[in-house]
């Protein structure tokens, strides 16, 4: 660095008060000495990087005085080059000139970057030789102004000081190309700080970018996509990286706003004559055709390393019309392409993607403070304004750009009345570039965002895909366009979440088409809404209903008033209703063309008896007062007998949770063969169909339509089947081959029929709080990746597990389940006393998590993806090789800092605790049940709490199922990419979050990290205990005798 910082003797010279010219580099040389050679070569390599440089022969105009414009343009460059040839000492001129920029640079801490042309550095320092030789005749000349002579000597001494570039015996081209590298470097540090007050939060998406693009590679072309929601600063990043890395390459262009260019001029080909413009400065205006172009720019371009960004590419046809192919650049060229379609980018080919994130809400605080009072800190008393912007906006750039700017120099009232404003009219500046995306969808997609603004912001993925693929839509294929698009997203959990702004510009599009000239009201979510439709009498055009407690608005005493209207509406399709509702009227019938309904408590013990199912596909009824008549619901207490279900061949979904008086379950159930969820937990009277023996039951000649099952999922196909009743007494799950979760929990079960062992396409299997003693073979079920046997208090072997090894299918999507609670991935034996604390049991169990880790470490993990085991045990396995006594370990994180052949595959974190009742079960039972939480916390050096890693006990810890002491063994396995979040914390293990009538007292916890070799090599011996089982263990397989 070059940086003049020193004290200098020299006399501060007087700035002239002319406005200035602003040039980049500002040389000074001797133009006898270097203006035909060096120099002249400086100035067209400086000349091809872009860089704007003073030159006195071309940059003034003729007829000024010379020294005044020098003066000028000095003042107003930001790097100096002073190059210090034989007879620069000579110029009275020069030295003028290096006084001042000396000056200069005292003044304003700018750049000097000294350049020793066939001269010696120590000459110019010291003065002697030639430039002795120059002193003495300036000693002479200037006798009467001896201290000019003595401001000379001391500015050439100081810029000899300087760190610079000694040309002699050096090839000038190299050192030519040195000098502008450090120019160009001083630039952008400078741009970088000058932009700063435009720019807010773009550091570190640009240093993300820069790894992404492997800039210290050669070898190869690398290509990488830029995406996101409109406004969110695609562009700007672009324009950013570009001016910071372009002067790396030989040739650089950026085509600015492709799609533009496409829809108002001659598309591919002005792109491409921009390319050649830009990369060559060469106007091509003769070429005509894209071939000739294309030839072109691949000829002149393959040996060079290029920089190209395409910004705001829609189509992936603009890019292969443009033609532009990694293979056509030279090594270490680089391709930007910025998009909101995620997918035009990976369809492109591009290497890494870079989904530009939102801004934090420091970003976005200092951006609004900088747009609204052209400050860095908030105006006394705007506090809660500005925090009522900050809410809207949300992180979008764009938004706080144009908020800020529209309320800059406005008073509190008027920020008051901006604010109630935008609750009612959206900005349509913003809107307007959020829209285009929107236009871009097509017709089913735009349906799908409309539906997710309007009802279904921030909901579990998998239930908003059921809900649409009820509703005809194919949520698949939409979803994931919108994802690409930028419009929604999904967190690690599997919710759905779209920004506020793409919320209110959907809801904004739906009210446009229900103007009140039109109203058309296609879709309800406000209860005012509702109020205004009956009103008008405009029930016949509504298609779509969710109303739910937050979006009421409404106390909850004053209830909607729907049911009597609802038979008016002969096109509605979707009905949702999660408040309470006005029960007077007659709700004598439903839409025809209905297909999802979910209503919370619904207050009627019947379905309208005209009702016309056909089209209907799912129906929930949750909390509901029904009895009997075509539907049933979980948590329906009151339901009593359940249909034929000859009749809906198709069912796929059937949820009976909690309906406890439930003592006929049709044993037509067995007909439905699609059928691929089933909830029974808590339904204690049925006992008699789920044994390998059923009773005989009474099969009903004809088809009944008295009641139905709670949640009913099916394609549309005829409503009429030709399946026939089994009139034997075949098990009720002989023939559920689809089936894949089953939870038969707390159903008071003595038996458990063989013929579960026979569901080949299960995943998870709740018996959980049951009275049976085994459990048949699971052998065969080797999808299975969720089994509970917790509160089994009679039994007292373990069933034959499957071998992990067969399971081919992704963790993910084993752990979405169709319908209800997101099952965790493991096995929990847990609080089954008659089992005892055998080593066998927990040596089962660890070696299929080790298996099951071994055989999906191929596939991708999300938050939730942890493996756990719960199982009887009091000592730790020796196995784990970081043991601590009590509920307190630290983490060593050298292992896989280390680990430079990426061998460790993951961490598993091991618990051995005791529960223990603090009084006798007849003591508690006057007392409401309660929970008891025990968690995995990791906390940093500070003691605070990570929360991201954090993981409960997937066991329900409830002290009146908890009725006598025992130990057990809790592991949880983190893969590799949770593993990093481990790193320098302390695992410890919380027991005191709630207070209730268990003592938990944990004994050890420990940890290891788990290599490939560990799954490679892994065999029973490695889980051998102090009190080791020797040659049991060796003989026991995880097929063993478990019974």
């Amino acid at each position: 660095m070059a940086s003049s910082n020193n004290p200098s003797s020299l006399a501060l010279v007087t700035l002239p008060k002319k406005k200035k010219n602003f040039y980049d580099v500002f040389v000074s040389f001797r133009g006898e000495d270097t203006r035909n050679n060096f120099t002249d070569f400086l100035f067209d390599a400086l000349e091809e990087k872009g860089v704007f440089a003073f030159r006195d022969d071309t940059n003034l105009q003729k007829g000024e005085s010379i020294a005044p414009e020098l003066f000028h343009a000095i003042e107003g460059s930001q790097v100096f080059v002073v190059v210090l040839s034989k007879n620069y000492a000579f110029s009275t001129w020069c030295l003028k000139e290096l006084e001042y920029i000396l000056c200069c640079v005292q003044a304003s801490k700018k750049y000097v970057l000294p350049v020793f042309y066939d001269v010696d550095p120590s000459l110019v320092r010291k003065q002697t030789g030639i430039y002795s030789e120059a002193f003495v005749q300036h000693g002479h000349r200037f006798k009467q102004d001896s201290q000019m002579v003595l401001r000379w000597r001391a500015a050439l001494t100081q810029v000899a000081d300087l760190s610079g570039w000694d040309l002699r015996d050096k090839r000038q081209s190299l050192e030519i190309k040195k000098i502008v590298q450090r120019i160009i470097t001083i630039l952008d540090s400078k741009l970088s700080s000058s932009a700063s007050n435009d720019l807010v939060g773009m550091d570190s998406p640009r240093q993300e970018l820069e790894k992404l693009l492997l800039l210290d590679s050669v070898d190869d072309v690398h290509v990488v996509g830029i995406c996101g929601m409109g406004g969110i600063g695609k562009t700007t990043l672009g324009m950013v990286l570009y001016d910071r890395i372009s002067h790396q390459f030989g040739a650089c262009c950026f085509i600015d706003d492709v799609s533009k260019m496409f829809r108002l001029h001659d598309g591919p080909l002005d792109v491409q004559k921009q390319i050649l413009h830009q990369t060559l400065g060469e106007n091509h205006n003769q070429i005509c055709n894209l071939s000739t172009a294309s030839n072109l720019i691949r000829r002149r371009l393959c040996r060079q390393r290029v920089l190209m960004i395409f910004d705001n590419v829609d189509k992936v046809e603009q890019l292969e019309k443009i033609g532009v192919c990694r293979e056509w650049l030279g090594e270490g060229s680089k391709i930007i392409i910025i998009s909101r379609d995620e997918h035009i980018l990976k369809n492109y080919g591009v290497d890494e993607v870079y989904k530009v994130p939102l801004l934090d809400w420091t970003n976005s605080l200092q951006l609004l403070c900088r747009k609204a009072f052209k400050l860095d800190h908030i105006l006394n008393s705007y506090e809660g304004l500005v925090n009522g912007i900050l809410h809207y906006a949300n992180g979008l750039p764009l938004a706080i750009k144009v908020l800020g700017s529209f309320l800059f120099g406005r008073d509190i009232s008027e920020w008051r009345s901006a604010l109630a404003r935008l609750k009612e009219s959206p900005e349509k500046d913003v809107m307007d570039v959020l829209r285009l995306s929107f236009d871009g969808l097509k017709e089913q997609e735009k349906e799908i965002f409309l539906h997710i603004a309007c009802f279904f912001n921030q909901v579990w993925g998998k239930y908003l895909k059921n809900v649409l693929n009820c509703c005809g839509f194919h949520a698949d294929i939409g979803l994931r366009v919108l994802i690409d698009k930028s419009l929604i997203s999904i967190d690690a959990d599997g919710f759905i979440h779209m920004h506020g702004l793409l919320e209110e510009l959907g809801r904004e599009i739906v009210q446009e088409n229900s103007s009140k000239e039109q109203r058309n009201w296609r879709r309800i979510w406000f209860v005012k809404q509702v109020n205004d439709v009956m009103l008008e009498k405009m029930e016949k055009n509504v298609e779509a209903i969710v109303l739910n407690h937050e979006n009421d608005g409404e106390d909850d005493a004053k209830m909607v008033t729907i049911v009597e209207h609802l038979s008016k509406m002969r096109h509605l399709r979707l009905l949702i209703v999660r408040c309470p509702v006005n029960t007077s009227g007659n709700l004598s019938c439903f839409s025809k063309e209905l297909r999802y309904v979910e209503w919370s408590e619904y207050p009627f013990k019947y379905l309208p008896s005209s009702f016309d199912s056909n089209q209907l596909v799912e129906l929930i009824l949750e909390y509901s007062s029904i009895e009997q008549l075509w539907k049933g619901k979980s948590h329906s207490k009151n339901l009593i007998k359940m249909p034929h279900f000859g009749e809906f061949p198709n069912l796929e979904r059937l949820d009976l949770e909690g309906c406890i008086k439930l003592v006929q379950l049709d044993p037509s159930l067995s007909l439905l063969t699609k059928l691929v969820y089933l909830n029974l937990k808590d339904c204690k009277c049925i006992i008699g169909l789920l044994s390998n023996n059923p009773r005989p039951l009474n099969i009903r000649a004809s088809h009944s339509s008295s009641t139905t099952p709670s949640s009913l999922k099916r394609n549309m196909l005829p409503k009429h089947s030709s399946l026939q009743t089994p009139t034997t007494h075949t098990n009720l799950f002989s023939s559920l081959h689809s089936l894949c979760e089953l939870n038969l929990s707390f159903c008071n079960l003595l038996q458990i029929p063989n013929a579960i062992g026979c569901l080949y396409w299960l995943e998870a299997l709740n018996l959980g709080g049951n009275n049976f003693v085994t459990v048949p073979s699971l052998r065969e079920l080797s999808k299975l990746v969720y089994l509970s046997l917790e509160h089994c208090k009679l039994l007292k072997s373990l069933p034959v597990l499957p071998s992990p090894t067969a399971i081919e299918h992704d963790l993910y999507k084993n752990n979405l389940p169709a319908f209800g609670t997101r099952w965790p991935i493991g096995l929990f034996i847990f609080n089954c006393p008659k089992l005892g604390e055998t080593e066998r049991w927990s040596s089962m169990t660890f070696s299929w998590m080790i298996q099951f880790i071994q055989a999906n470490r191929q596939f991708s993990h999300d938050s939730s993806d942890r493996v756990q085991i719960v199982t009887p045990g009091s000592e730790m396995p020796s196995w784990f090789n970081n043991q601590s006594k009590g509920n307190l370990i630290r983490i060593d994180s050298s292992p896989i800092m280390h680990d430079n052949n990426n061998n460790i595959v993951g961490c598993v974190c091991c618990v051995v605790f005791s529960m223990t009742p603090r009084s006798h079960p007849t003591m508690r039972r006057s007392s409401p049940s309660r929970q008891t939480y025990l968690g995995l916390e990791f906390t940093d050096t500070h003691g605070r709490v990570i929360e991201k890693s954090n993981t409960g006990i997937q066991v329900t810890l409830n002290d009146r199922l908890i009725t006598a002491k025992s130990n057990h063994i809790w592991l949880t396995y983190f893969p590799l990419d949770l593993s990093s979040d481990l790193l320098n914390r302390t695992l410890w293990v919380d027991t005191s979050r709630y207070e209730n009538d268990l003592k938990i007292e944990v004994k050890n916890c420990g940890y290891r990290w788990v290599y490939k070799q560990d799954l490679q090599e892994f065999n029973l011996t490695k889980m051998n205990h102090r009190n080791s089982l020797g040659g049991k263990l060796k003989s026991l397989a995880i097929e063993g005798e478990a019974q």
